[in-house]
């Protein structure tokens, strides 16, 4: 059959085009069961084996810098029945989640779609038109949208350095005198006045459980509710971010503690080190309702009003601009490789968005730049990339409401 396709620019064609289109499985990708990868392989993924949706893995034929994916059973059929290019299958058109899952296909690369007598896939077959702003006015939104383009311009990043040059950005550089100020753990407890003695340890003391640190370089310093139960496995969880500048840290903890004791956190952290504290989303407090967290940012915008902030990019701004901020983290993937079970709101953001990226660098398009086109694939997760709110996600499918202190 013909694939000519007259006068559309490629960005265009899965946008006006898509169940008249012809598709194939790109060729530069072939599909493998696991049981027939290298052993060291399928140690490393065994974990898929309890995953009832996985059924195989579509493997790179070459250096091409395409990545490895795991597929499920009627992704890795749709691979194998486009072998042959043409039209998508009749089974494939019914749902109203298959567009939105052909479209995901196309734009990793799985799938291609012809294009006159080309096949296009990755930022070449996304929408360029799609109405986007840069300017909404929220500064945790330009400062989200300032870290992707940082990522984009790094030319030698693999998706593992993409990923945490987003989940670092913004945070601000250890110099030497924050070093000789607080040369470690027991001089930022000083720092924080949660020293034995100290100004903040009694409220502590009376609400809240130190959580034992489990490893030499962990990151955090936790505590749990006394009062409050943690969050059973699987439960929808809500976490706020509070992010003032590191010199305000200690009049900002004053204030966090108890606003969150009052409404109904069960766990918080923040950076148990200099470096955690120089890093924007350094006190982090849980709950389990999202009014609980609304009622909490309300008490702690209250009493730290004008306090300088630094601001946590990929979360969401409340009326307080960048000093508090909200997500909701995904459920832990039992199912997953050990290095994928649990991730945080922000780790799945940048993973996705890293992705992406390497995507839009290796198929490169003049009419949308490698920024906007990580944008565009990461809006199809879900993800409302203006407010960074998890507009519709696989844990939370309802999520489209804003926190807002009012």
């Amino acid at each position: 059959m013909s694939t000519e396709i007259v006068a559309e620019k490629p960005a265009e064609v899965l946008a006006k085009h898509f169940w008249g289109s012809s598709f194939r499985a790109n060729p530069e990708y072939e599909f493998v069961l696991l049981d027939r990868l290298p052993t060291h392989e399928q140690e490393l993924l065994g974990a898929l084996r309890g995953d009832a949706n996985f059924f195989g893995l579509l493997r790179p034929r070459s250096a091409t810098g395409l990545t490895t994916k795991a597929v499920c059973c009627e992704t890795a059929m749709l691979f194998q029945f486009l072998q042959q290019p043409g039209l998508l299958p009749g089974s494939v058109r019914v749902g109203s989640e298959s567009e939105g899952t052909i479209r995901r296909l196309v734009l990793d690369g799985i799938l291609q779609i012809a294009h006159g007598s080309e096949w296009v896939c990755g930022p070449a077959a996304c929408d360029a038109d799609l109405p986007f702003s840069e300017e909404n006015g929220r500064i945790l939104a330009r400062l989200s949208l300032q870290a992707i383009k940082h990522a984009a311009c790094l030319e030698r990043a693999d998706s593992t350095d993409l990923s945490d040059q987003l989940y670092r950005f913004n945070t601000l550089p250890l110099t030497p005198q924050w070093l000789q100020r607080i040369p470690d753990g027991t001089a930022l407890e000083e720092f924080l006045q949660i020293q034995v003695g100290g100004r903040c340890r009694s409220e502590l003391d009376q609400d809240w459980t130190r959580v034992a640190r489990h490893a030499e370089r962990d990151m955090w310093m936790a505590w749990d509710s006394r009062t409050i139960p943690a969050q059973r496995v699987g439960d929808v969880g809500y976490k706020l971010y509070l992010s003032p500048a590191p010199a305000h840290v200690k009049d900002a903890l004053r204030i966090l503690i108890p606003a969150i004791t009052a409404a109904g956190a069960h766990h918080f952290k923040m950076g148990s080190n200099v470096r955690g504290l120089l890093r924007p989303d350094k006190m982090v407090a849980y709950f389990g309702e999202k009014a609980a967290l609304e009622e909490a940012a309300y008490r702690i915008a209250k009493e730290l009003s004008g306090c300088p902030s630094q601001g946590v990019p990929f979360t969401v701004e409340l009326d307080s601009g960048a000093l508090i901020s909200w997500a909701s983290d995904p459920p832990s993937e039992t199912a997953a490789p050990v290095w994928l079970r649990k991730q945080s709101w922000r780790q799945w953001i940048c993973n996705r968005l890293a992705s992406a990226l390497m995507i839009a660098k290796r198929e490169k398009s003049a009419a949308m730049p490698a920024w906007r086109f990580a944008l565009e694939r990461l809006r199809l997760e879900g993800v409302d990339v203006v407010t960074w709110a998890p507009a519709s996600t696989p844990w939370q499918p309802n999520l489209t409401s804003k926190v807002a202190l009012s």
